[in-house]
């Protein structure tokens, strides 16, 4: 008796094991990681509402309508923000998070996803997943998000976008499943 439960044991772990490595496989063979960067010109077109509730000051549905310039086609063009923020009066602490739709000049697809800033003790974190549609489907893109100096260029690049807030540098990389 004991030998059949060990060989039906054995069986099942055996018939487990095979099919989480078929299902594993296939999926984690066919990624490409392409490192990208981009230097973001924010121009802001208002928000929705704002009000204080004690120490935190809200902004809600603040809309940006960026120009991004990049080396790389799938980040050199218009990213379509929208924001809520919340910032502690007293301590500094903000979180700041939204939505983008990013349209490349040159590409037929757009990135569709969702950002955030934290900021505390004067450390700024920032980051950006988006998941590409049209001829970016397929792929997804990770970013860290800086906050950087102005530059001569600020208002010349946010001319019919909106009015001139801040600029940003975006790096990371887009991990490519869509290739056989």
């Amino acid at each position: 008796m004991n030998i059949n439960r060990s060989t039906s044991f054995l069986l099942a772990v055996l018939i487990t094991t095979v099919l989480l490595i078929s299902m594993v496989l296939p999926v984690s063979a066919k990624a490409t990681r392409i490192q990208v960067n981009s230097f973001e010109y924010d121009c802001g077109n208002g928000f929705e509402k704002d009000w204080i509730e004690g120490q935190v000051y809200h902004i809600r549905n603040y809309m940006h309508t960026n120009r991004n310039v990049s080396a790389f086609p799938e980040l050199n063009g218009i990213n379509y923000t929208v924001g809520d923020g919340d910032f502690n009066l007293l301590t500094g602490v903000t979180a700041i998070r939204g939505t983008l739709s990013f349209k490349p000049d040159t590409i037929d697809g757009t990135w569709e996803g969702t950002w955030t800033f934290n900021s505390n003790a004067g450390i700024t974190r920032g980051y950006a997943v988006a998941h590409g549609t049209g001829d970016l489907f397929g792929k997804t893109l990770f970013l860290n998000l800086y906050d950087t100096e102005s530059t001569p260029l600020d208002d010349e690049m946010c001319e019919g976008l909106g009015v001139w807030e801040g600029n940003m540098i975006a790096e990371g990389y887009i991990l490519d499943t869509s290739t056989p």
